[in-house]
């Protein structure tokens, strides 16, 4: 990135956040009995992105952005072409698939991110934080790939003074179902298997994974019916060994929610099936404008689900879909790619159209 399209990023973070309260956003993985890997994921806040669905061809130029400002960090070229939301119409993404079926996530983690301290003789292998998950998209294949070179590059805060710290963590998943977390807490790295497939937020991906204890009497059976002394207790109705699941929008509940859900679906076999499920498990976690709020002074805020993506790891396809417009749409990324000589960007926030269907009514036979 040139320093021009750094220093416009920067603009345009200070003009789009600045409620602590938005830092939101949930990602949980499918996959079939034949092999497909589904991941979806949401975006969720209280301001109104800027946000581009952007195409990255081979041999694309970036290079890192220093805590200063300045891009004097890490040069490379993409290895790989990729898909992804450009929240703030720039190439970087917040989330993406690239040509090999690697998937990224930038997820929110306040409160526990703390990135590796700034070294000068080191400038030229750093990123800023918002930077990572482009470089995981640009230069690996696999999860595997990912596990070896994680730590090639130094992951420093980025400027502060108008974006805010922008706390972040990193899920990366490929076609083969591997998954990994990437955390980055008390200026050190740590990598996590990630066998489920979800993430959320805050606290850490470690503690997220120990609270699931608490939810162990989870059951997609009813409950069956239970004999006092003189009295029989019964259930109310279907979903009762489910009762407990949590339903509230914090990022544990949001999290025991998707692996709950994730795993107690029936197993879906072939793209299409695939697909449903992992937008019908996503549409869980969509946050109705006013069922989150905040203050920021004596002004209220409301979270929302500003965006929803879904990867087809298998046939690389990228679907998406906004808060204004719940029908979804998708790229198809060898298409997009195919004869591609620069960045190129699709809008997202279009105008919602529902089909008129009445003329196609019949006689009942």
């Amino acid at each position: 990135m040139t320093r021009s399209i750094a220093a416009m990023l920067f603009l345009l973070f200070s003009l789009t956040i600045s409620w602590s309260g938005v830092l939101a956003c949930t990602s949980v993985r499918i996959k079939t009995t034949d092999g497909m890997v589904f991941y979806a994921r949401t975006m969720e806040g209280e301001w109104t992105l800027q946000t581009v669905l952007g195409v990255v061809p081979q041999g694309t130029a970036y290079q890192g952005t220093l805590p200063d400002g300045t891009s004097n960090g890490l040069k490379w070229k993409n290895k790989y072409a990729f898909v992804g939301m450009f929240d703030f119409g720039m190439p970087l993404a917040s989330d993406g698939m690239n040509e090999k079926g690697l998937v990224v996530g930038q997820l929110f983690l306040p409160g526990y991110a703390a990135y590796e301290s700034y070294e000068s003789s080191e400038a030229d292998k750093t990123v800023a934080q918002f930077e990572y998950g482009t470089w995981l998209l640009s230069n690996f294949s696999s999860v595997a790939e990912v596990r070896k070179n994680y730590r090639n590059v130094r992951v420093c805060q980025g400027p502060t003074n108008t974006a805010g710290p922008l706390p972040l963590h990193y899920v990366v998943h490929d076609p083969s179902g591997d998954c990994v977390v990437i955390e980055y807490t008390a200026g050190k790295v740590t990598i996590y298997d990630n066998p489920l497939g979800v993430m959320t937020n805050s606290p850490t991906f470690d503690w997220m994974l120990t609270n699931l204890d608490n939810y162990i009497n989870l059951s997609v059976m009813n409950t069956p019916q239970k004999e006092l002394t003189g009295l029989t207790l019964k259930q109310f109705g279907q979903g009762s060994g489910l009762y407990g699941l949590p339903g509230d929008y914090s990022p544990p509940s949001r999290f025991v929610r998707m692996v709950t859900l994730a795993q107690a679906a029936l197993p879906a076999t072939g793209a299409p099936q695939g697909l449903n499920q992992a937008i019908t498990i996503l549409d869980n976690v969509d946050i109705p404008i006013g069922a989150v709020r905040g203050w920021e002074g004596k002004e209220a805020r409301y979270d929302k689900t500003i965006w929803s993506v879904v990867a087809d790891a298998a046939n690389l396809r990228y679907y998406f879909r906004s808060m204004d417009n719940k029908n979804w749409r998708y790229v198809d990324l060898a298409k997009a790619f195919a004869g591609a000589k620069g960045i190129t960007t699709i809008p997202v926030f279009i105008p919602v159209d529902y089909p008129d269907v009445t003329s196609q009514a019949t006689p009942l036979k």
